[in-house]
């Protein structure tokens, strides 16, 4: 009996790590200058496959600090919704503000003998409220990767996820104006599996928006899956 190419275990994989979250931070070394309002300006943290229920918490830096919460559950099958929620004491005179939003993941396609990658949809809402201004964001795109089993029940999966988002803010502009603007956005990122209950995940953003900031973030966060619900 064949096995995919999907669960085949790959030799070197500690190199390959290795290689892989040195590309990942050799990119996040040039740092674009502060903008006014750089709200909800992370990582989506997301790999390219649904989940049943797993919860990340994450810190994320180089647009400031903010601590990130991330609840994902089974919407169906192939599908989840996802909860974001956490706090940001972002660069410069910026204040600190509270942001929340929620998102959904459609399967469009695993990995098998005839293609190599997984791919999700998603798409989401989010608002920040802090005090000097709020902004909004409605994204939509598209998580892409791979999985490579390693020794020991352990796995790999690089991933990029791009993203198109309707950016909005209210009173961001120094008359008081609201603005609202379309960027493009896409992560570069690594979840480690090291067992079936925990993951290490790793993503850098790259940001295009005028509005939530256009500073390259780096977050680190650890996923936590309960006992009984990882797929097989």
């Amino acid at each position: 009996m064949q096995t995919s190419s999907r669960w085949r275990p790959i030799r070197n994989a500690s190199a390959f790590a290795a290689a892989f979250a040195a590309a990942v931070l050799s990119l996040t070394t040039v740092s674009a200058s502060s903008l006014g309002a750089q709200a909800w300006n992370y990582p989506a943290m997301q790999v390219p496959t649904s989940s049943e229920r797993d919860y990340t918490a994450a810190i994320v830096g180089g647009a400031g600090t903010t601590l990130l919460f991330q609840w994902r559950e089974g919407a169906g099958r192939g599908m989840h919704f996802q909860l974001d929620a956490g706090m940001s004491d972002p660069k410069g005179r910026q204040d600190p503000l509270l942001f929340v939003g929620g998102s959904l993941g459609k399967e469009l396609a695993r990995a098998n003998g005839d293609q190599p990658l997984d791919l999700l949809l998603t798409a989401g809402a989010g608002v920040s409220l802090g005090g000097n201004a709020s902004a909004f964001r409605i994204p939509v795109g598209v998580s892409m990767g791979h999985t490579f089993n390693l020794d020991e029940g352990m796995s790999l999966t690089p991933f990029v996820h791009p993203r198109i988002s309707l950016d909005a803010c209210g009173s961001c502009r120094r008359d008081d104006d609201s603005d609202v603007t379309a960027s493009l956005n896409f992560d570069l990122g690594a979840n480690w599996q090291v067992n079936r209950k925990f993951a290490v995940r790793v993503a850098a953003s790259f940001s295009g928006s005028d509005i939530v900031g256009s500073d390259e973030t780096l977050a680190v966060g650890f996923t936590w899956t309960p006992a009984g619900l990882r797929r097989r």
